[in-house]
């Protein structure tokens, strides 16, 4: 026989706010109000839902801190045109701020970019055409010409990172992959700053780049591990980076 149920033993109620919330998204997804559209006047909203002007403000500023809608003063709210990008750049402030005061996190960080890199470059491997191959050679030369200017050094270093995840195709790839770059960077920045290795580096992103045309799934993945991994004390004990070598050469 079987058992009955549970019943939760409370009810919990819902700030009428969060009940505005809903169908305020429900709206929007809807398709009620199109990206660059208007939202229906506070006055229209209450008269909707049936709730006084606090409500619909309290919802609104939800929706706002979501990135979903702008309050204009003097204006009806109008919607956000929403993207991957948009949408992580709603976070990246929190994210910062719990990097910075969380410092237990950081290595969690290196290795989510060093496993999330790993599956790009392999990507890259297997679908790069022509032109993704002239990209990635662009933006290489870019960094080659960058010569002793360490802010261009770095961000062509980083572009060519992030070209590699645009070989997918996958905006949201593109961005978190734009994301944990600015994110490491930020907090490890002589991961790239140290003077004297930007020939080397140069030199590992010609590896990488030459078995991406090759379509060398392995080999990117192996000299893509070589390239994160070769600078072991800002990254990881050399213990640390035997383990993760060996992930990175065999896994999918």
């Amino acid at each position: 026989m079987s058992q009955p149920a549970q019943i939760p033993a409370k009810i919990r109620r819902r700030k009428l706010s969060d009940e505005v919330l809903d169908r305020l998204l429900l709206l929007i997804e809807q398709g009620e109000v199109e990206p660059g559209g208007f939202l229906p006047s506070e006055r229209d909203l209450m008269s909707r839902f049936g709730v006084g002007r606090p409500a619909i403000r309290e919802a609104l500023q939800a929706l706002a801190s979501m990135g979903i809608i702008q309050i204009q003063h003097g204006e009806r709210s109008r919607r956000v045109s929403l993207g991957p990008r948009t949408v992580l750049d709603q976070i990246d402030r929190s994210v910062r701020h719990l990097l910075q005061t969380s410092p237990q996190l950081r290595g969690h960080l290196r290795e989510a970019r060093m496993l999330f890199e790993a599956g790009m470059v392999r990507l890259a491997a297997q679908n790069a055409k022509a032109r993704d191959i002239a990209s990635l050679r662009t933006a290489l030369d870019r960094q080659r010409a960058a010569g002793g200017d360490v802010a261009q050094f770095v961000a062509a270093d980083i572009a060519f990172h992030n070209a590699i995840a645009a070989v997918s195709g996958n905006p949201i790839y593109v961005a978190v992959s734009e994301a944990l770059l600015q994110w490491v960077f930020e907090l490890f920045p002589r991961l790239l700053r140290v003077p004297g290795v930007e020939d080397l580096t140069l030199q590992e992103h010609e590896t990488v780049l030459n078995a991406i045309a090759a379509h060398d799934e392995d080999a990117a993945v192996r000299a893509l591990a070589a390239h994160l991994l070769r600078s072991n004390p800002r990254y990881e004990s050399r213990k640390g980076e035997a383990r993760k070598s060996r992930r990175f050469s065999i896994g999918a």
